[in-house]
């Protein structure tokens, strides 16, 4: 059954959503636009954002704003933050939506930082981006508009079932797991970040939750960071008609639970179909597991210098 999402007027509510200028980020953007929010989409390729930017303005009339976020570098997730904090005194709704698959490895199969890749850009560098931007969060909770209630979205995946969390290669190009292991194990990691996120805002009234698109064919496709061996694709055209979401389809639960009431009234939940559903990976009740990822985290950050 088709999903549907009731219309809001955002008047007023600041929106940013990272890798939004192609597949459901580009969808989420355009929804959130057409409903009035000031949006920013930051993307990595700065040509491919301003043609979003362009597309999404000629179908809703509000053009949203365009930022550089080149998530596969500390640095450069650091000083974005900085950016958008001088440009911004609020935000409302944070959404990270941007994402990596990737096949293809630098020469020691790490990022300049010397981390996994899809850990980096997955969780990492997110992790960076959303602890740095919770004062201006923080103020939007202080400062509602029309009684809302700010709120952290991760973008995740149902692949998290089959992951672990797995330190032992995140630093080590040797040890490397299979494509898909690692992709899963970092979508995990994004269902963990979301609980513990819920857990800690609690008493500041802000929310945070994982979600999970749906098989969405364009993202395997088209989605920058989302890089498929060809003998994966080649010969998934009728697997694709028959079971994928469009871009719009697969962007509903991200417009659902950025802007309905109902997803104000919990935190830390996985969503799926607009639905809160089932954790993917029993794991994720496990305390222990979950707050180590977290202080492993800082403890990463701290050792590259960047203090959270």
């Amino acid at each position: 059954m088709p999903l549907k999402v009731e219309k809001k007027d955002l008047t007023g509510l600041t929106v940013l959503i990272t890798g939004a200028n192609v597949g459901i980020g580009l969808e989420t953007a355009r929804m959130l636009c057409e409903m009035g929010a000031l949006v920013t989409i930051a993307c990595r390729n700065a040509q491919k954002a301003e043609a979003a930017a362009e597309d999404i303005e000629k179908t809703t009339g509000n053009r949203p704003e365009v930022a550089s976020l080149e998530l596969s570098t500390l640095e450069t997730t650091a000083t974005f933050v900085n950016e958008y904090i001088a440009k911004h005194q609020r935000l409302d709704i944070l959404i990270n939506n941007a994402g990596a698959f990737t096949t293809e490895k630098p020469q020691d199969g790490l990022t300049q930082d010397g981390f996994e890749i899809d850990f980096q850009i997955n969780h990492l560098s997110h992790f960076l981006l959303t602890i740095r931007l919770l004062p201006l969060i923080k103020y939007a909770t202080q400062n509602k508009i029309n009684g809302f209630t700010p709120r952290i979205l991760i973008v995740g995946s149902n692949a998290a079932q089959a992951g672990k969390i797995d330190y032992s290669y995140l630093q080590n190009a040797d040890n490397i797991p299979f494509i898909f292991n690692r992709y899963a194990n970092s979508k995990l990691m994004n269902a963990m970040f979301a609980k513990k996120l819920g857990d800690n805002l609690k008493d500041d009234g802000i929310v945070a939750h994982v979600i999970h698109p749906g098989f969405v064919a364009s993202d395997i496709y088209a989605k920058p960071d989302y890089k498929l061996p060809k003998f994966l694709i080649s010969g998934m055209g009728f697997l694709v008609k028959a079971t994928a979401r469009s871009n719009v389809q697969g962007a509903m639960t991200s417009v659902h639970v950025a802007i309905s009431d109902d997803a104000a009234k919990s935190s830390g939940k996985y969503w799926d179909s607009c639905k809160i559903a089932a954790y993917p990976n029993k794991s994720i009740n496990d305390d222990s597991i979950v707050n180590e990822l977290w202080n492993k985290s800082e403890q990463y950050l701290q050792e590259k210098g960047f203090d959270v």
